[in-house]
């Protein structure tokens, strides 16, 4: 389902929607992409499935996203559909790296 924006809605949050990947300005979490889940008046709901699960996700202001892409449409069916926390953990990790080819599953090393 794609959500119906009003243009004034989308100047007031950067035209953030759910299902769009950002990228971290500010913050202990600098340059961690997240997909985004719910967006509110003045924050965006984010998770990236490993540091930040659906259960937990991230609670950013608008304004410290900047905003790499859409994903592909169904996200949300895709991610209904499975039961476990695990497997959508691991959905929402496999967009993100679907779509950004420079982001790495392994963790960095010291």
């Amino acid at each position: 389902m794609t959500q119906e924006v009003t243009v004034f809605e989308a100047m007031q949050n950067r035209g953030l929607v759910a299902g769009q990947l950002v990228i971290s300005t500010a913050g202990h979490d600098t340059g961690r992409v997240y997909l985004v889940i719910a967006v509110m008046d003045q924050f965006v709901s984010c998770s990236d499935g490993r540091y930040r699960p659906l259960d937990k996700p991230k609670r950013k202001r608008w304004r410290h996203l900047r905003p790499l892409g859409q994903i592909d449409p169904g996200w949300e069916e895709k991610l209904a559909a499975l039961g476990d926390p695990g497997q959508k953990n691991a959905l929402v990790r496999k967009l993100i790296g679907d779509h950004s080819g420079w982001i790495s599953d392994k963790p960095a090393e010291p």
